[in-house]
């Protein structure tokens, strides 16, 4: 009983012992599970079934499944039409590692925006879709 093993550091492990193809596996996962959760995290705070989301997204409830599970790797213009559609700020952090890298950013819509802005920006994103 006086006997305890500690478990290290899981992504140490990984460094240590995978592959390049492993570890880039992991990194996109890692992207892609960032995605998900952020999609699904707005649908829960909103109050929306996938169903609801799909409608505000102009996509299917299955691609919402599949957004919020990490299956699908959406493309960047999807994402920016998705950022776009739900008021996100989207950027893009792109370069070298040992280099400051460089940032696209889209619009940024202020959080504080009243109904009446929401639902202009809503109809606009609507035309556009």
């Amino acid at each position: 009983m006086g006997n305890k093993l500690e478990l290290g550091n899981a992504w140490k492990l990984i460094d240590e012992l995978a592959d390049e193809a492993t570890k880039e596996k992991f990194e996109l996962d890692d992207i892609l599970y960032d995605i998900s959760m952020k999609i699904f995290e707005f649908r829960i705070k909103n109050n929306l079934t996938q169903k609801q989301l799909a409608e505000k997204l102009g996509i299917t409830q299955s691609m919402v499944s599949k957004l919020e599970s990490g299956q699908y790797n959406p493309t960047v213009e999807q994402l920016w039409k998705i950022s776009k559609k739900l008021g996100w700020n989207f950027k893009i952090i792109f370069g070298e590692e040992d280099d400051k890298p460089q940032i696209w950013d889209t619009v940024h819509f202020e959080e504080s925006q009243d109904s009446d802005t929401n639902q202009r920006i809503e109809k606009e994103l609507a035309v556009g879709a």
